[in-house]
């Protein structure tokens, strides 16, 4: 229990909490009751009198003053109240101050919110160089706010109505922001994490590390490095931009800038730094073999040394326009010295286009097949080959197309069976078909090539295919073969075009050979890379078959024009081939994740020669990865380069190692 006060203690008992106070307390001891919560004075009395016998004694405590000297009445009730004005509290006037304060700032703010120049004053800070060029410019400055925020030139009313309905506040910032970067990434997926389908990130964050997911960029896949997109967050979650691009911050700001902590912030896996725990590097930077087959090794040991010429990366291989990507010269500056000469002896006789090969018309008639007009120069045993462009063009004549699946699509007329009648039908059918072409070239001209290309192919064919695809094939040259071969008249060898009459290039007769070629301009001759290229889609289509025979003839190393020496033929996943007649472009993939400059690297003495970080791999069988079109399936040539090669120097107090450093985060 607590003792009772003295006089020296006092009443010291403090009621903060009241919102009315004794108003006695400002000249003494207040009333021991204090002002009920309305505030009035109770008017309590002094004390309560005590009653001895038939006596009143006053009872009023001694830190009130004692007892009175007027005493009790007579019926025992205090001579003495208590009567005061009471007064609010310290809490209460500071309780009024405070709502007065508050009323008095959201006045001011409505007002401030209210006025003409609310956007301005409200701004948290300016804008960077690169949008306050854009947004500041022109009379109506105030107005620029809502280029980038909905609510910049709404009403305060209608600002309080997104308390209630966060909904009204549309577009989002982030859409508006898309207004001006709409040709930056596809509107879809903008606010994806890295503009990545979500479901394939999680599909690839959740398969095994060495899956290489074909729907993510070839640099977004985990064969980049020995790890997976492992995430904090949902990447089903859309990410606002500005979560990482912070505007007024001042003019010098850099938008782009991100620290490693905000990169790390969606992936579960942390990398402390660059050189103790970031992942190892996978076969970078080959993540697929190149697209030109070259044995850099054997060019470097024996082919070089053989002509005599230095091997210096330099004289292939410089940087482009931007100093970050090394490019691949083209041919006449590499390669043309060396295989000019080769090339050009491949199609010494030309390349024949239609032809008409020895004929045995005693079996045909003797099986009854009726072949018309031939020429009598073209009678005897079976022999000779169609050309593969012939091939192609009979594969959209039904019955020339089962003919060439009877006999093959590499068949030659020399290994027809004269006693096999299945076979006689087949050749007697392709016969009939050849002359039918040349019928219809004569009368239809390079309209023909057109139309049956089309039914080929399953598409329509645009004048420039078109015009590659003929080479500028005359009349003149289908008359020959139509009316002065076909027409019954022998072929005459002192009649038709000499080949060195084009040696630029272009169309002639062989009245030996009775065939019509064509010789090649040079190097990348464009009826060539048409007709392969033709090829190489109809291996996909209906006739893929006889189409993928015809297109590995026109790629064999000794073919004419050599193509298939050099240029590799990729599968693609949906089965359709491709020809690649061009090294590896800076701008072919996009943005990936990881980027690499070569400009600030080369510009250092140790890294000047390529091979400090480009190490040959002498022992590495590079040709044989081009016996087969899986571009993924490839030995390397050079040594993977490690972590370590890069940490020497990639350091925070060196060439530094933050994450922007050489990895993206918009991939598109």
């Amino acid at each position: 229990m607590r003792e009772p006060l003295t006089l020296e203690q006092g009443d010291n008992y403090e009621r903060p909490n009241q919102k009315w106070v004794c108003g006695l307390a400002e000249v003494g001891p207040s009333c021991p009751l204090g002002p009920g919560g309305n505030g009035h004075c109770p008017q309590s009395a002094a004390c309560h009198p005590l009653r001895d016998g038939d006596r009143w004694h006053c009872n009023r405590s001694p830190l009130r003053g004692g007892e009175c000297e007027r005493g009790p009445t007579p019926e025992g009730g205090c001579c003495l109240r208590y009567e005061c004005h009471p007064v609010r509290s310290l809490r209460a006037k500071r309780g009024r101050f405070v709502v007065g304060c508050l009323v008095a700032t959201f006045g001011a703010l409505f007002l401030l919110l209210s006025s003409n120049k609310r956007n301005e004053m409200i701004a948290p800070g300016k804008l960077s160089v690169h949008h306050a060029q854009l947004l500041e410019r022109g009379e109506d400055k105030t107005n620029r706010c809502a280029s980038c925020h909905a609510a910049g030139n709404q009403t305060m009313s209608e600002w309080l109505a997104h308390i209630a309905d966060p909904a009204l506040a549309t577009p989002t910032q982030s859409m508006l922001c898309m207004e001006c970067h709409k040709n930056d990434f596809p509107l879809e997926a903008a606010l994806w994490a890295h503009n990545i389908d979500p479901l394939i990130l999680l599909a690839q964050s959740e398969s095994e590390p060495d899956h290489h997911d074909p729907g993510l960029p070839p640099t977004a896949n985990k064969g980049s490095f020995e790890t997976n997109f492992t995430r904090c967050r949902d990447p089903t979650t859309a990410i606002a931009c500005s979560t990482c691009h912070q505007e007024h911050l001042g003019p010098q700001h850099n938008l782009t800038a991100i620290s490693d902590r905000s990169c790390q912030a969606c992936h579960r896996n942390q990398f402390h730094s660059f050189a103790t725990d970031h992942p190892e590097f996978h076969n970078w930077p080959e993540h697929r073999r190149t697209r030109i087959a070259f044995d850099h090794a054997l060019h470097e040991a024996k082919h070089f040394p053989a002509e005599k010429h230095s091997f210096s990366c330099s004289d292939c291989h410089r940087q482009d326009p931007s100093g970050g990507f090394q490019e691949t010269l083209d041919y006449e500056s590499t390669c043309s010295k060396c295989h000019d000469s080769k090339i050009q002896a491949s199609w010494a006789t030309g390349v024949p286009a239609i032809s008409l090969p020895m004929i045995d018309v005693d079996s045909l008639e003797a099986a009854e097949h009726d072949i018309g007009p031939w020429p009598e120069n073209a009678m005897g045993d079976f022999d000779g080959a169609l050309p593969l462009f012939t091939k192609l063009l009979l594969l959209v004549d039904a019955q020339a197309a089962e003919a060439i699946d009877t006999l093959g699509a590499d068949f030659d007329f020399y290994d027809i069976d004269p006693n096999d009648p299945v076979q006689l039908t087949a050749a007697a059918n392709l016969i009939d078909a050849t002359k039918q072409l040349i019928a219809d070239l004569q009368t239809k001209g390079q309209a023909a090539i057109g139309t049956r290309l089309e039914r080929l192919l399953g598409r329509s064919v645009t004048p420039t295919e078109l015009a590659a695809a003929t080479a500028h094939l005359s009349p003149a040259s289908i008359a020959v073969v139509a009316e002065d071969w076909l027409g019954g008249e022998n072929g005459d060898s002192s009649e038709g075009n000499n080949p060195e009459r084009v040696t630029a290039g272009g169309w002639y007769t062989d009245p030996i050979t009775l065939s019509l070629r064509y010789r090649p301009t040079g190097h990348a001759d464009a009826f060539l890379t048409a007709w392969i290229d033709i090829l190489a889609e109809a291996s996909g289509g209906e006739h893929n078959t006889a189409a993928n025979k015809l297109l590995d003839q026109a790629m064999k190393p000794t073919a004419v024009g050599m193509c298939g020496s050099c240029h590799s033929i990729d599968r693609s996943d949906s089965g359709q081939l491709k020809v690649n007649w061009f090294a590896k472009q800076s701008n072919e993939h996009g943005t990936p994740f990881t980027v690499f400059s070569h400009a600030p690297h080369v510009m250092q003495a140790e890294l000047a020669d390529c091979t400090a970080c480009h190490r040959m791999n002498a022992s590495a069988k590079v040709m044989d990865t081009y016996t087969q079109t899986d571009p993924d399936k490839f030995t390397p040539e050079f040594h993977e380069l490690t972590r370590q090669d890069c940490a020497e120097c990639h350091t925070p107090n060196a060439a530094g190692d933050s994450c922007t450093q050489c990895h993206r985060y918009h991939v598109r």
